[in-house]
């Protein structure tokens, strides 16, 4: 009994896993375009790529303002990521069909549960929509009660514009073609032109940041402005004041403002001619004035060391002196490098022998 138990069980296995083999459903890709509207479609309604059958509609479900159609496709179907949903009609009689396009050929393609928004749906107006179209557009221009239209009004306005105006009609066409020609052969300059307009734009393309900060930056000075406005207007005010006071000073003191003016200048020009000391004494000018505030001591006295010199070198007019007589005053002895005692004092008639040049004759 176990035995056939068992042989049962072994059976509907094998039984079961050869229909799942051969009977299972296949593997579907699932995509769902909406639709402004989708009158015609059904479920079971065909899917194709270029009339070719590759799918059914699964289902049509109104979602708020569009109809959303979910389609199955073979797995191995391949979808361009950003196709067209075509609703088709082929005849009057016949049922409608989705068509997508364009094939695919290559590059990215849809993935499972890819949907197709409103903007790459199509679907053709219906009969009656169209009739009731045409009926609002031929009733506007149409004659009212009274037997006049817009479109008869607007046929008469334009005999009254053009009523004895055949002339220069006739030569405003006939100038019009002669520029169409003028443009015909400058096609190449006309091209050029087309040329350096597109490099413009992607030039601005290319710095579409930079003009947004400039256009952000402008705008906030705009409005910095405006808040400022009053504070501005103030300001114009008070310096619209000040320049007629100046003005006036200017009218009034002219003379005595030239002369300060001249005055100014001799000054400025003095201390051009002088920027090296009065660096100089910008430079020591802090040293002096700490070592003038160390002259005082602590018990309250004033003491001063004045170093002077007596070197006669230093002197233009007694220097030629010192390269003729080594005195002691020429090589730094005086108060500050004190006198030797006895003085060595030179032979100065020997000196002036050697420096006195020789006849040049004898005897």
């Amino acid at each position: 009994m176990k035995k056939i138990v068992i042989v049962a069980c072994v059976l509907a296995l094998v039984a079961a896993g050869g229909w799942y083999t051969v009977l299972r459903p296949g593997d579907t890709l699932s995509v769902t375009a909406d639709f402004a509207f989708a009158d015609g479609i059904f479920p079971g309604n065909r899917v194709s790529v270029l009339g070719v059958p590759v799918g059914n509609v699964e289902s049509v479900v109104p979602r708020g303002s569009a109809v959303r159609v979910t389609m199955s496709l073979p797995a191995d179907q391949r979808i361009p990521e950003g196709a067209h949903a075509y609703v088709v009609s082929p005849s009057i009689i016949s049922d409608r069909y989705v068509e997508l396009d364009p094939a695919y050929t290559g590059g990215p393609a849809m993935p499972d549960g890819a949907r197709i928004p409103v903007e790459r749906t199509h679907a053709p107006i219906k009969w009656d929509e169209l009739s009731t179209s045409l009926d609002v557009v031929l009733s506007a221009l149409g004659p009212d009660d009274d037997g006049r239209g817009g479109l008869g009004e607007l046929v008469r306005t334009g005999a009254k514009l053009t009523g004895g105006e055949g002339e220069r009609i006739r030569a405003a066409i006939r100038n019009v073609t002669q520029a169409s020609e003028v443009a015909v052969n400058g096609s190449g300059d006309l091209r050029a032109v087309i040329d350096n307009v597109d490099q413009l734009l992607r030039l601005l393309v290319r710095h579409q940041d930079t003009i947004d900060e400039l256009t952000d930056t402008t705008t906030r000075i705009s409005q910095t402005f405006d808040a400022e406005r009053d504070a501005l207007g103030d300001t114009l005010t008070r310096m619209s004041s000040a320049l007629t006071r100046v003005n006036d000073l200017v009218r009034t003191h002219g003379d005595r403002l030239t002369a300060d003016v001249d005055q100014l200048a001799q000054v400025s020009g003095t201390i051009a001619r002088h920027q090296h000391q009065l660096a100089e004494t910008l430079d020591t000018l802090p040293l002096a004035m700490d070592n003038l505030g160390r002259t005082v001591t602590p018990d309250e006295r004033m003491r001063l060391r004045l170093d002077v010199s007596t070197n006669l070198s230093q002197f233009d007019t007694t220097a030629r002196l010192c390269e003729q007589l080594p005195l002691p005053l020429c090589d730094g002895a005086g108060l500050v490098n004190p006198i030797p005692f006895p003085p060595n004092v030179p032979d100065v008639v020997d000196q002036l022998a050697q420096n006195t040049p020789d006849d040049g004759g004898g005897g």
